[in-house]
């Protein structure tokens, strides 16, 4: 695995150097020679760190331990070198903190589980209820967007979100509805639905998630449903084998996807590759370097900027973190249509932003926690099954804040979910440990 992980380093910092910053090199990703001291420590710490990670899949939240490993951690190392917007010292402090904090999410494995009380629902009030809740969500947001339902392709998506913004704004309930919908009730009908053989689950919950965009033009849902089915069939055998076959896949796309479009016009490629390469891991990466940077001079959140603390501490900013930092690097939508929200990961705008290099460990250390406590909950469920029904909560951490993740995005929602859905949710092993044993046959009996 650590030669695997050094393979995936040199292969995205291929990718970065040859085709995602000559592309995009004016949406900030820049490069310049990285310090060969400082590239040689990333790689070490790479490979230090994936030593001392849990290798085989035992738990749920072990995936998005390796999800934020690939898209945020190594990001992290690499895109703020090629950036340099800081010292070399600082950018080392930066590694170390960002291995210290993934450091503390992997040694947390090693902590027990405690099993839980759970307080299973009778099936058919459990899916009275989701359906009566499901009806209610998509008939309120097709009701307020019934004029601006629009499934936008990749070209219109920012006018057609721009439109969709101004809707969320005169109607703040339906912000938290189509969230709803998108990161916990879709996802539990397609995950559900590929678990007990039940098309007409899986095929509501895609054609919930396409509703989903056509109200808020979000590209997480329109991916969800290829995420979800790839993780369920991923995780369906060989637990002890994910990672490391997760490891070359990536590796096989970055050469791969990066060759084919270097040079290359935009179309289906060339959206694929934007999607997959420089929006899911390299953006994860700059906003890292850009948070240490405006965080160098502007003062700290100390978490001022989530609900309910900052009725404790006060927020010295006036607008969402991620729009001071647009203001602050000047980055505005196409057609001028204003600032773009620069929302990132837990470790930038929770940890850098609310205590600077020190807040990633701190950060770190709360999220673990956090799947300490969803793994205890999920612990009786399949690992397939939890891992593909929170596959949106997995997108939601290498995105935005824990604290949006936890309330806004559903993670606590699921964490209740999985204390109170019926048995037959259950691992079919979970189920069955509890029957009667029958009593040994005798030496005759069982001869015969």
């Amino acid at each position: 695995m650590p030669v695997f992980v050094l393979l995936y380093c040199a292969s995205f910092h291929y990718s970065y150097e040859f085709w995602i910053s000559p592309v995009w090199g004016y949406e900030g990703f820049t490069y310049e020679t990285p310090n060969p001291a400082l590239l040689g420590t990333t790689y070490v710490l790479a490979g230090v760190l994936c030593a001392l990670s849990p290798l085989k899949i035992r738990r749920p939240s072990q995936v998005i331990y390796w999800v934020l490993y690939f898209t945020v951690y190594i990001p992290g190392l690499l895109v703020p070198l090629f950036l340099q917007l800081d010292s070399d010292l600082t950018l080392l402090l930066l590694q170390l903190s960002m291995t210290a904090g993934m450091l503390a999410i992997a040694l947390s494995y090693r902590l027990r589980l405690v099993t839980l009380q759970r307080h299973p629902a009778n099936p058919r009030l459990f899916w009275t209820i989701f359906a009566a809740v499901f009806l209610v969500c998509n008939a309120a947001a097709i009701a307020v967007f019934r004029n601006n339902l629009h499934l936008a392709s990749l070209q219109e998506i920012y006018s057609a979100r721009y439109q969709a913004r101004g809707v969320f704004e005169q109607n703040p309930a339906i912000g938290y509805i189509s969230q709803l919908l998108a990161n916990v009730l879709n996802p539990l009908l397609i995950a559900r639905g590929l678990e007990s053989r039940r098309k007409i689950l899986t095929g509501i919950g895609i054609l919930g998630e396409l509703i989903v965009y056509s109200i808020a033009v979000s590209k997480a849902s329109l991916l969800a449903p290829f995420v979800i089915i790839g993780l369920y069939y991923s995780l369906k055998t060989d637990l002890g084998g994910w990672v490391p076959k997760a490891t070359l896949s990536l590796v096989g796309m970055l050469l791969g996807l990066t060759s084919l479009v270097i040079g290359a016009k935009p179309g289906v490629l060339f959206n694929i590759a934007t999607i997959a390469i420089a929006r899911t891991i390299a953006a994860p990466g700059m906003l890292i370097g850009q948070y240490q940077y405006f965080f160098e001079t502007q003062p700290h959140t100390y978490l001022g900027h989530v609900t309910g603390f900052n009725l404790l501490v006060p927020n010295p900013y006036s607008l969402p973190i991620g729009m001071e930092m647009s203001a602050f690097y000047g980055v505005k939508t196409s057609n001028d249509r204003g600032m773009v929200n620069e929302n990132a990961n837990l470790f930038a705008t929770d940890g850098i932003g609310g205590f600077g290099l020190v807040g990633i460990p701190i950060i770190a250390i709360l999220c673990a926690a956090v799947f300490w406590v969803l793994d205890s909950c999920a612990r009786d469920y399949t690992k397939k099954f939890c891992v593909s029904a929170l596959a949106m909560q997995i997108v939601s951490l290498g995105n935005v804040s824990l604290f949006s993740t936890l309330l806004g995005n559903g993670l606590i929602a699921w964490i209740l979910l999985f204390v109170v859905m019926p048995r037959s949710f259950l691992d079919s092993h979970v189920q069955t440990h509890n029957l009667p044993k029958i009593p040994p046959l005798d030496n005759e009996l069982a001869n015969s």
